[in-house]
């Protein structure tokens, strides 16, 4: 493990510590701060204080925090909590953030407006007098699985199988319910569903708009137990057919008892509109029975299931006068010879029978001389392998195997980091006490928050990695990026392990693999994987060009499916085809170079759509003309004749789908122009003669017939374009302060960790995107990545991308159906998969 980067806070902010003192005195177990990552890289965590501020004023509460992984800097505040936080966690999708307090208050929060830097109470539960010490929601009955040894399968469906997992709760027609299962510490479960028809947060509305109120749920409770008993320690984790498996502990006590672990098996049904709570006691066990036998006072301070979806193994975490245990205990079946006077109990009595019950067996231990103060175990099952990750009290974090419990590697916090402007000798002490960690999902960066509210991250290698020579193995990392692409996981954590020299290979493999899918399944995927590939070339400088290029081409897409939808002709001149497909067809079998004889061939009422329609769509039309003037434009120099300027990756003049779109939407364009001319796009001209649509057709076409080696006539007609209309500059990659980008990937492990500072954009990581505007298309005004439309150079109050930086205007200019139809496209996130943020200029 080695540091990425570290954020600290600015100097001066206090803490709580009395309010503190005051909760927390008679249980030494329950710390204060909490951190989770959700399965879209963003963490949450709490701190006491507000990070904010510096001066010490700030109200007195418990702050929940979230920022992206990929710009840890920019912290959003979610809520301020009266009580301490003892619960903190995310839904899968990453959607809703539960937050649970000593007091039983149970909030829910969503984004507001699709915004990353705001979010809205919108579900509140209420258990008053008990406090929460575990939650979970419930399982929607999806799990993908993938086995090592399959990983040099090439078809996803073989390659990623769906294990027989059941919902925890199901609603009409067999539909998984949201909900959440909460464990209080005096033995109390509780259960409530999350209503499925979630009201309209995301509409646009201005700041004026008054606060929506939370609704208020009721939850269902039923006694964990045959009588309450007080417990401390708990934890969740599914069983296949769909229950729950709780472990619960009381490690406070100083009596026999305390060293006991009780499980219990909790199903949940739905009839009608109630819930109903079942809890069955399984078996339990003491920690007598393990390594710890002989050690007075010891005490359970930690329960955690390996997995989240198996019951079979239980990790326990214990405190000693002389450290900490941490032991693995197993769930095992085993076999007990009957007595002869129970023989007859049995249908054969004249057999040899048994007895099989199932008990915990003891299987390996760790021990450490520091006690523990949090565990987390990794969340990607890769096969067998899986490791858990230890903090203790001494500031290091112990990586552990899942089977052996043997430390792998290890790390301090009490290492040193540098100042961006520090000369590399120049080192600062950290003096942090870490409270909290989490792993991300696919188990590459472990995030840390200390006493202060201050991250830490970690980046983890794994010996079944296959690393050969220092590098990471290329099979291995594709097999990650499918996993997340066909399971709908976010793949940072998985780009900061990549090596920029790998990234060509990788690509190259990844596309490899994706083309030989069926067909159905590249449909399916098609538009996440280019944006996939997009992120992958945004990892180096020579790259940058090729992730422009995809980003047009994945726009282009978007605009060719919208503009089909629209295509819904009262009368067809053949059944078996639309009009979208028939055009297709026309254009791949003959190759007229003239647009106007393409026309006559084609049913012109078929694409006839509403005026006004037509109209809205005015700067998605020039969009695509702007895009097919920049590539015929920049045809010559791509093409060179020394060879020198050619590229390997990917490019959107050699990309003959990509073309043959631009040329299916310039025949539409002709023909919507006949009904409106106003919307076709605008040209400045040097001849007032010249068809700026009908040349663009004609270009297109001669290079589609040899995209790789265009003839020499072609490119000289392409070299005299910019002197005969004006070439439009589209929007190119914006800077972006972010981790995942070329110059982190060009850091060395002396220039490493990273030291960044709360609600600061640090200067290090600043990249300015060099590549070559065309003659006369400069522009400094920002553009709407989504409607193509100029904002300005200040524009005020934007969305603004957490991954690669485009900007998109907060107000909707939206007057038709269509256009309201691609602006809800693109409200739940960027073109490139990232989140939207509240940005002002």
């Amino acid at each position: 493990m080695e540091m990425l980067y570290a954020v600290h806070k600015k100097p001066g902010t206090q803490n709580n510590q009395q309010i503190l003192d005051s909760f927390f005195n008679n249980n030494k177990n329950r710390k204060p701060t909490l951190c989770t990552v959700s399965t879209r890289n963003v963490i949450a965590y709490t701190t006491d204080s507000d990070i904010n501020e510096t001066d010490g004023n700030h109200l007195s509460g418990f702050y929940v925090y979230l920022a992206d992984l990929n710009t840890p800097w920019l912290t959003y505040r979610v809520t301020t909590n009266k009580f301490p936080i003892s619960i903190l966690d995310w839904d899968i999708l990453g959607k809703y953030l539960l937050v649970g307090d000593i007091s039983g208050n149970i909030q829910i929060f969503v984004q507001k407006e699709n915004l990353l830097s705001e979010w809205i109470q919108y579900y509140h539960v209420r258990l008053p007098g008990e406090h929460i010490i575990k939650a979970a929601f419930f399982h929607n009955g999806r799990k993908l699985v993938l086995q090592p040894d399959k990983k040099d399968i090439t078809n996803y469906m073989d390659k990623f199988q769906r294990a027989k997992f059941l919902p925890s709760c199901r609603s009409f027609g067999g539909v998984p319910a949201d909900g959440v299962l909460v464990v209080t510490a005096t033995g109390l479960l509780g259960a409530f569903l999350i209503p499925p028809d979630l009201p309209n947060l995301n509409k646009l509305a201005t700041s004026l708009s008054p606060p929506t109120l939370p609704q208020i749920l009721t939850p269902v409770t039923q006694s964990l137990g045959r009588t309450r008993n007080f417990i401390t320690i708990a934890d969740i984790c599914y069983s296949k057919n769909g229950n729950f498996m709780l472990a619960v502990a009381n490690g406070t006590i100083d009596n026999p008892a305390s060293t006991m672990i009780h499980c219990y098996r909790v199903s949940i049904k739905k009839q009608m509109d109630n819930l109903i709570l079942s809890s069955q006691s399984l078996p339990s066990f003491f920690l007598t029975g393990g390594a710890a036998r002989d050690i007075p006072d010891i005490s359970i301070t930690h329960l955690r299931w390996i997995y989240s979806e198996d019951s079979d193994s239980l990790l326990v975490g214990t405190k000693t006068p002389s450290g900490c245990f941490i032991e693995l205990w197993g769930l095992m079946e085993k076999a007990t010879p009957i007595h002869s006077h129970f023989k007859h109990l049995f249908q054969q009595p004249n057999k040899t029978e048994v007895f099989k019950t199932f008990v915990w067996t003891h299987q390996v231990n760790y021990r450490y001389s520091s006690r523990i103060i949090d565990i987390c175990a990794s969340k990607f099952q890769y096969g067998s392998s899986s490791y858990i990750f230890v903090s203790m009290a001494d500031n290091t974090i112990h990586c552990l195997h899942r089977d052996t419990l043997k430390r792998l590697t290890n790390a301090s916090l009490t290492c040193v980091w540098r100042n961006e402007n520090d000369h590399v000798s120049k080192q600062t002490k950290i003096d942090s006490t870490i409270v909290a960690h989490d792993i991300t999902w696919m188990g590459h960066l472990l995030l840390a928050v200390d006493a202060e509210g201050q991250l830490y991250t970690y980046r983890v290698s794994y010996p079944h990695q296959e690393q050969a020579g220092g590098q990471l193995s290329i099979n291995y990392a594709v097999s990650l990026l499918e996993y997340c692409l066909v399971g709908g996981y976010d793949a940072l954590d998985v780009f900061l392990i990549l090596k920029v020299q790998q990234l060509d290979a990788i690509i190259d493999r990844l596309t490899e693999n994706f083309t030989r899918q069926p067909a159905f399944v590249q449909q399916y995927f098609y538009v996440n994987f280019f944006a996939m590939k997009m992120n992958l070339y945004r990892l180096s400088v020579s790259g940058l060009p090729k992730a422009h290029d995809l980003t047009s081409f994945l726009m282009l897409h978007s605009i060719l499916i919208g503009f089909k939808s629209l295509l819904r002709p009262s009368v067809l001149s053949s059944h078996d085809k639309g009009p979208a497909e028939n055009l297709a067809m026309v254009l791949s079998e003959s190759v007229p170079a003239d647009i106007d004889r393409l026309l006559l061939g084609l049913e012109v009422k078929e694409f006839s759509v509403e005026a006004s329609t037509l109209q809205s769509l005015q700067q998605l039309i020039q969009w695509v003309a702007d895009l097919a003037l920049n590539i015929l434009a920049k045809l010559p120099d791509s093409r060179g004749m020394s060879g020198m300027n050619r590229s390997t990756g990917y490019d959107i003049s050699k990309d003959i789908v990509a073309l043959n779109s631009i040329r299916e939407l310039l025949v539409v364009m002709r023909m919507w122009g006949l009904v409106r001319s106003q919307c076709l796009p605008v040209f400045s001209r040097s001849a007032e003669n010249l068809d700026v649509l009908a040349t663009l057709y004609k270009l297109l076409t001669r290079l589609t017939l040899n995209p790789n080696e265009p003839d020499e006539v072609l490119l000289d007609e392409c070299c005299l374009l910019p002197s005969q209309v004006l070439i439009p500059q589209l929007q190119l990659i914006s800077s972006q302060y972010c981790i995942a980008s070329p110059i982190m990937f060009y850091l060395t492990n002396s220039n490493l960790p990273l030291r960044f500072e709360y609600n600061t954009e640090p200067n290090c990581l600043k990249l300015n995107s060099e590549v070559a505007p065309n003659e006369g298309g400069m522009s400094e005004n920002i553009v709407d990545s989504i409607r193509h439309i100029q904002l300005g150079k200040k524009p005020g109050a934007v969305r603004r991308c957490t991954r690669c930086g485009a900007y998109s205007s907060l107000n909707s200019v939206a007057r038709t159906p269509a256009m309201r139809s691609w602006e809800l496209r693109w409200s739940s996130g960027c073109r490139c998969g990232g989140f939207w943020r509240l940005y002002v200029s």
